[in-house]
């Protein structure tokens, strides 16, 4: 029950604070060949979860273990073919690729019903097909 609380305060926090007005947003949504890449703003702190897995497309959107990820300020596509990432103090890392990210949850399906409107979150837009899934916001 506790750890229910906890992870619903998290999410609660990550959605008012992405729900504040920012003025010069730096993230990015990158079309790679098709598939989304969440590229978020640069972070002065962030969550200290930890979410491991393999690379995977989920509803269109470039995620890892299950999971859509709004990845690091920074993180680049380096290529499509296949789909080949580069991120910040991880390296480079290609669709099918284990990686192990830092951050925490910002939507969880478990912990509540879906959004109704666009999820924005780190400066980007996560499209609806994507906010079918749990999203991890990566630092």
């Amino acid at each position: 029950m506790e750890r229910s609380r906890r992870r619903l305060g998290v999410v609660v926090a990550a959605l008012a604070a992405a729900a504040l007005p920012t003025a010069c947003s730096d993230g990015r949504v990158v079309d790679a060949n098709g598939v989304v890449v969440l590229v978020g703003e640069r972070a002065d702190s962030g969550m200290d979860a930890q979410r491991g897995g393999r690379l995977e497309v989920l509803g269109g959107c470039l995620g890892a273990g299950g999971v859509v990820v709004v990845w690091p300020h920074g993180t680049t596509v380096v290529g499509e073919e296949p789909l080949t990432v580069e991120v910040p103090g991880r390296g480079r890392v290609s669709l099918g690729d284990d990686i192990t990210l830092a951050g925490g949850y910002v939507l969880e399906h478990s912990s509540g019903p879906r959004p109704s409107a666009p999820l924005d979150v780190a400066g980007v837009t996560v499209p609806r097909a994507c906010a079918e899934y749990d999203v991890f916001l990566s630092v």
